[in-house]
């Protein structure tokens, strides 16, 4: 998602531009690590999810949520550049 340059003039940037990224996939790569519910999780041990009738809603909000981030880009989101004082 991002590449860097070392030396005079580097830094960090987008690898592709922010119109081809993805708000959504943004979300899933900085949290693919944190489920959203316990039971969510690889190792999740909640001792009701075989009675439990709320998980599925919780899965489909978390679906509605990313198709929501999936619309935008983070070309819709970004501020626009700052403009140079005295131009």
């Amino acid at each position: 998602m991002e590449v860097t340059r070392r030396g005079a003039g580097g830094g960090a940037m987008l690898a592709r531009p922010a119109v081809e990224i993805g708000v959504g996939d943004v979300v899933r790569l900085l949290e693919k690590d944190h489920a959203l519910v316990e039971c969510f999780s690889p190792d999740g041990a909640c001792c009701v999810t075989p009675v439990c009738r709320l998980k599925g809603k919780l899965h489909a909000a978390e679906m509605a949520f990313l198709a929501e981030l999936d619309r935008s880009t983070l070309a819709d989101i970004a501020l626009p550049a700052p403009v140079p004082v005295g131009v």
